[in-house]
């Protein structure tokens, strides 16, 4: 749940120039496989545009901002990332080992209280190089239905005209020209979301696109215009190089018993996230067990390790995945991050 304050400091982030944003994209593993994000859009929408009139006014653009308009605009929004772990080459049945595929689905609702889910969504490929040969790739062992039908100057256009959409029409055009904008659009990849099963047959998908579904499709796009460059902010931040501080907690109530021994119950943790200072920022994570004891089951997020030599000087970064620890019999532990701005 990202806080209103905060939605200010990833905008402002989301709005470096494309040489940063593109080493951005390194970062944007999500810590999580299946993982929530959610906002208060129409806030977004009124920083976002303060943040645009800003740095319109530093580059010294003509062209004014549009003036703010929250008609249509839902009050909250919120995305589901997820890892496609279990995509398989429909040639052979082999699972896929490269490639790697982060769904990023919008939800939203508006004022009739139904809830949408457009039919386009994106993958963000923080690996840095997608290019055409990983588009027929990736095309030739999704579909053994139909050919690759686009030329490579076809895909490079298309890369240009969605990327420009997604990052945003006013950030593309401030930008036009910087030779790194081009490498972040082509690792802005548009993809069906869930909701398209919802409105096409098995047996639609295995005829081409109608005009009017393409139509629908750029309408969809064109709704998380944006949405992207603020998530690659938004999960640098997240990711970003931390020291982790636990502070254990012993259990003030043993409630029920289980296998004849006294057990916690199963519990709901917020735990906060103290964002960038100058040396890192540390994570206070209070666990629900007794000093030495066996830990709760709990899912441990996904970070950067960072290895040193003798002398402190830094060698490489790995990244370590997300984890299942601690024992399900004795109770779980869920955790929602909060991330927070430290006070001046």
């Amino acid at each position: 749940m990202i806080t209103d304050h905060l939605l200010g400091q990833a905008i402002r982030a989301s709005y470096v120039k494309p040489k940063y944003l593109l080493d951005g994209l390194y970062n944007t593993r999500p810590p999580f496989n299946n993982m929530w994000v959610e906002w208060n859009e129409k806030e977004r929408v009124q920083k976002n545009r303060k943040e645009l009139i800003k740095l319109c006014r530093e580059k010294g653009a003509t062209k004014e901002v549009e003036p703010l308009n929250l008609a249509g605009i839902p009050d909250r929004i919120g995305y589901h990332i997820k890892r496609l772990t279990n995509e398989r080459d429909v040639r052979n049945n082999e699972p896929i080992v490269d490639g790697e595929t982060i769904l990023y689905t919008c939800f939203f609702q508006m004022e009739d209280k139904k809830f949408y889910c457009p039919e386009m969504g994106f993958n963000i490929n923080y690996d840095c190089n997608y290019n055409y040969e990983s588009f027929v790739n990736t095309w030739n062992r999704q579909n053994n239905f139909s050919p690759v039908n686009m030329t490579e100057e076809s895909f490079y256009h298309n890369c240009a005209s969605n990327g420009a959409v997604m990052l945003g029409i006013a950030y593309s055009e401030l930008h036009k020209g910087d030779p790194f904008l081009d490498q972040i659009f082509r690792n802005l990849i548009p993809v069906q979301t869930c909701s398209t099963h919802w409105v096409r047959s098995a047996q639609n998908f295995l005829s081409p696109v109608h005009e009017k579904e393409s139509i629908r499709h750029a309408e969809d796009l064109n709704r998380l215009s944006g949405d992207p460059r603020f998530l690659i902010s938004l999960l640098n931040m997240l990711n970003y190089d931390l020291v982790s501080t636990e502070t254990v907690v012993p259990p003030k109530k043993i409630t029920h018993v289980y296998l004849n021994r006294s057990v916690p119950k199963n519990e709901y943790k917020v735990v906060q996230i103290n964002l960038p200072k100058p040396r890192g920022k540390r994570v206070y994570n209070k666990m629900f067990t007794g000093q030495g004891s066996p830990k709760r089951e709990h899912w441990r997020r996904g970070h950067w390790r960072r290895v040193h030599d003798r002398k402190g000087n830094l060698i490489k970064r790995i990244w370590i995945g997300e984890q299942k620890v601690g024992n399900a019999e004795l109770g779980k532990i869920v955790h929602d991050y909060e991330l927070v701005q430290k006070s001046q």
